[in-house]
C-alpha cells in the first residue's frame, strides 16, 4: 500500500474514532487526542485473559473500531479501554488498595494460623 494510501486510511480512522468515541463538547478534544495516540501504541504486556459480557450496544461500537482497523480485534479495543478507564478512576484505586493490602495480609495471617492449628 502506497504512503498516501495510508495515510488516507489513517485519517479515515481518526474521523471514525473520533466520531465513535470522543463526544463534542468540553475536553473532547483532549480525549481524541489521548485515544489517537493509544492507537498508535501496541498493547504490549497482555498475557492475562478476561472473560466479558457485553451490551449490544457496546459491542457495536467495539467491532466498528475493529472494522476500521482502529484496533486489531475485539480483545485489543477492550484491553485499551479497560486501561483507559482505570487510568481514569486512579483516584479511586488509590483509594481502595491500601484497604485490599490490609485484607491480603488478614487472610494470609488466617491461613498460616489455621495450618499451624491443623498440624497440632
Amino acid at each position: 500500500m502506497g504512503e498516501s494510501k495510508t495515510k488516507e486510511k489513517v485519517k479515515k480512522k481518526e474521523g471514525v474514532v473520533m466520531a465513535m468515541c470522543c463526544p463534542e463538547g468540553e475536553g473532547a478534544e483532549e480525549i481524541g487526542e489521548k485515544v489517537l495516540l493509544k492507537l498508535g501504541e501496541g498493547l504490549g504486556g497482555r498475557s492475562n485473559v478476561v472473560m466479558t459480557r457485553l451490551s449490544d450496544g457496546n459491542l457495536k461500537q467495539i467491532d466498528a473500531l475493529v472494522e476500521v482497523e482502529a484496533f486489531k480485534s475485539r480483545s485489543e479495543a477492550a484491553a485499551f479501554f479497560i486501561k483507559e478507564g482505570i487510568q481514569a478512576r486512579k483516584d479511586l484505586f488509590q483509594k481502595v488498595m491500601p484497604t485490599v493490602s490490609k485484607i491480603r495480609e488478614l487472610k494470609e495471617q488466617a491461613k498460616k494460623s489455621l495450618g499451624q492449628e491443623k498440624t497440632r
